[in-house]
Formats: C-alpha cells, sequence, structure tokens
C-alpha cells in the first residue's frame, strides 16, 4: 500500500504553450484519483500536512519561553523582546503572499518545502544570534516561512480531502497548542537558550521530507501565468474584501486573548488560579476540533455564525465582570477560549470558495492584515489598558466578535467552489 503513494506522487511538467486551463483540469482528475485511494494513504498525507503545521508552532512560539533567559543574554527587556512576536507576524503577512504566489504557480509541494525550510533554518540562526537585532531579523523570517506554511496547508486540505474538511483544519489549528506544550517541555529541560532554538529548528529540519508524501495538485505555471489580479474582480473581490475583515477580527480576537489573559488572570489571582491555566489551553484546543467537526455536519456559516454569537457574549460578560465582579471573569474566559474557535476552520472555508488556480494566494492575502493585527494588538491592548487589562480584554474582544458576526453572515450568502 505504501508503493501507491509513490504513484500518486509523480511530478508533472506542463509546457507553458498549452492552455493552462487545460493543465488545471488534468490536475484536478489527479487530485480526484487520488482521493479513490484508501484511508491508509490519506492518513499518510495527513502526517506529511500535520507534522509540518506542528513543527511551525513549535518554532514560531519557542522564542516566548526564552524571554526570561534572552532578558540576561542581551541586557535587555521584556517589552523589547515583545517585538520579536510582532516581527514575525509582519513577515508572515509579508511572506504568506508571496511564497503562497509560488504555491500556486510551481506547486504545493514547492511553496511547502519552501516555507517550512525557512522558519526551520531561521530557528536554527537564531540559535547563533550574537545581537537582538540579528535576532530580531530571524524572527522575521521565522514568521515569514510559518504564516505561509500555514496558508498553503489549508489550500492542500481542500484539495485533498472532498469530506471532513472542517475538521481537518481544526485538527491542524488546534495543535498549534500542541506545539506550545512542546515549547515549554523542552525550555524547560534544555537549560541554554542556545540549544534550545538549535535543537528546536534540527528538529524541524530533519522532518522536512515528509512533505514528499503531500501529492501535488497543481502544475508547474510559473508566475506570469497565474491571474493574480482575479482576487479583486467581480464576486471575489467581494469575498476577499470580507474574508479579510472576518480573518482579521479573528486573529484581534484570539492573539490578545491567548497572549494577555493568563497575564490578567495571574494578575487578579481568582480561586483556583493554577488550574484555570492549565485548563483554558486544554479548552482552546478541544473548542477547534469540535468546530471544525460542526462546521462538517451543520456548514461552515452556520457554525461561525453561533461560534461569533458566543464569543459576542463571552467579550460583553468579560468586559462587565472585570468591571465590577473581577473574581468571577474566569467563566467568561473559558467561554472566550471556547469561541475562539472562530478561528479553527477559517483558512479551510475560505480555501473553498476560490479556484485552484488562485487559491494559495487567496487564503494568504486574506491573512496578511488579521497577521498584521495580530501582531500589534496584543502590545497596544497592554499598553493602552495597562490599568486593568480585564477591560482591554472586554472591550477589543467586544469588537472583535461583532465585526465576525457580521462578516460571516455577509460571506455566509457565497458558496464554496470545491
Amino acid at each position: 500500500m505504501n508503493m501507491k503513494i509513490v504513484t500518486y506522487n509523480v511530478f508533472f511538467v506542463i509546457d507553458l504553450s498549452h492552455n493552462y486551463y487545460d493543465a488545471q483540469k488534468t490536475f484536478n482528475d489527479m487530485s480526484l484519483s487520488f482521493m479513490s485511494m484508501g484511508s491508509r494513504s490519506l492518513f499518510l498525507i495527513f502526517i506529511g500536512v500535520l507534522i509540518p503545521f506542528l513543527m511551525s508552532a513549535f518554532c514560531v512560539f519557542s522564542i516566548v519561553y526564552l524571554f526570561p533567559k534572552l532578558v540576561i543574554a542581551f541586557h535587555t527587556s521584556v517589552g523589547s523582546l515583545s517585538l520579536l512576536v510582532t516581527l514575525s507576524f509582519i513577515g508572515g503577512a509579508v511572506g504568506g503572499v508571496f511564497l503562497g504566489m509560488v504555491a500556486d504557480a510551481y506547486g504545493r509541494r514547492v511553496g511547502l518545502l519552501l516555507s517550512t525550510a525557512i522558519f526551520s533554518l531561521f530557528t536554527l540562526a537564531a540559535g547563533f544570534a550574537k545581537s537582538l537585532w540579528e535576532l530580531y531579523v530571524f524572527w522575521f523570517l521565522v514568521g515569514f516561512g510559518v504564516n505561509a506554511e500555514n496558508g498553503i496547508t489549508y489550500a492542500v486540505v481542500t484539495e485533498n480531502w472532498r469530506s471532513k474538511r472542517g475538521l481537518m483544519g481544526g485538527v491542524l489549528q488546534g495543535i498549534y497548542f500542541v506545539g506550545i506544550l512542546f515549547d515549554a517541555l523542552v525550555s524547560s529541560v534544555i537549560v541554554n537558550w542556545r540549544l534550545v532554538l538549535i535543537h528546536i529548528g534540527i528538529t524541524s529540519l530533519a522532518l522536512l521530507p515528509l512533505i514528499l508524501i503531500v501529492p501535488e495538485t497543481t502544475g508547474r505555471v510559473g508566475l506570469g501565468s497565474v491571474g493574480y489580479g482575479e482576487l479583486f474582480r467581480g464576486s471575489l473581490l467581494i469575498i476577499t474584501v470580507l474574508s479579510t475583515v472576518l480573518v482579521s477580527s479573528a486573529f484581534l480576537y484570539t492573539i490578545p486573548l491567548v497572549s494577555l489573559a493568563p497575564t490578567y488572570l495571574s494578575a487578579i489571582k481568582p480561586p483556583g488560579l493554577s488550574t484555570w491555566l492549565i485548563a483554558l489551553p486544554l479548552v482552546g484546543a478541544a473548542s477547534y476540533v469540535i468546530a471544525g467537526y460542526a462546521s462538517d455536519i451543520y456548514g461552515r456559516a452556520k457554525t461561525l455564525t453561533v461560534l461569533s454569537t458566543i464569543a459576542l457574549v463571552s467579550s460583553v460578560a468579560l468586559l462587565l465582570m472585570a468591571r465590577s465582579y473581577p473574581g468571577y471573569v474566569t467563566i467568561p474566559v473559558a467561554l472566550a477560549y471556547f469561541s475562539s474557535s472562530i478561528f479553527a476552520y477559517l483558512g479551510v472555508w475560505i480555501s473553498e470558495l476560490y479556484p485552484m488556480r488562485v487559491r494559495a494566494t487567496a487564503s494568504n492575502f486574506a491573512f496578511l492584515l488579521g497577521r498584521l493585527l495580530g501582531g500589534v494588538g496584543p502590545p497596544i491592548v497592554a499598553a493602552l489598558f495597562s490599568y486593568d487589562l480585564g477591560v482591554g480584554l472586554g472591550y477589543v474582544l467586544t469588537i472583535s466578535a461583532a465585526l465576525a458576526l457580521a462578516s460571516t453572515l455577509m460571506l455566509g450568502r457565497f458558496t464554496s467552489i470545491d
């Protein structure tokens, strides 16, 4: 059975003089043929998709657990180090669009290999950084690769799974929590911060060949043969605008929540604090899988409408309780973690709304503004609401949830292409 994978990993060379859409049809047919294979083959593809996605989380979040050691090593502050997180998101915004275009023009595997190699190599390189400025550059490039890999993976899932795509999207996003857990474990076992980054980078590079399991679903047509302007014409323009608003609101909801809620809870010390700090990431991971599965059964828009409504209610409750009853904020915070699964299958849903020829670019473009907002959101909230993070989170989450709900209702009118 393993030998059958090789058959479907044939490298296709498309003569550029041939009609692009004929080539595209060839690869669509190949994809459908591939889907007739057994579940074991799909499991192997799942591994080929899952492990690089896990490595992306493992790499990009590793730096957060090293802040105390980096403060001493570079004689700097946590505030200066927090810029590393912002730069990774900005790098992701740039890299996502560029490498998404590469994946549409030269193939999904090429895009995945490039993006994974970039974030792995520069995680490794960060272990040899001699100054904070070098670390800034390296971490920008880590983000450049990580976010591109994630965006291309959404297209791969859309093109290789004819059912349970939402579940796959939820599992992939939920795996970020596993990557964060690995970071916590490695940083606690390995004392030297340089060795932590070197170890993670080498591990990610060693697993790079697993991407070759993923079947190619697009031809090599070249950058000049892909109509990227299609994203900004006709009905696709409306989808692009609404997708951008939805993804941006999801980023601005999720990133400040998971970045600042633990700090806020630690400051107010509600009953059972240590239990909540462990339980909340587990709630988040489980909710992503549940949300993805529900979207396969009840539909993408309907599931997201329910989750956005829960997000809005929990955000308003957090805002009110943070002002008057801070001892009870753990319940709305837990609900907020659950409803952060509005992010669970967004990449897959957006990929479904675009034709294959521009899918990887479209997915990453929709995430462009969201990645920028995700990078600057936490420090802005922390700066503006330093007197009460709970109130600041309440305001930001409420606005983000309202935007997510409105854009979901409008985007739900469009049907998936695949």
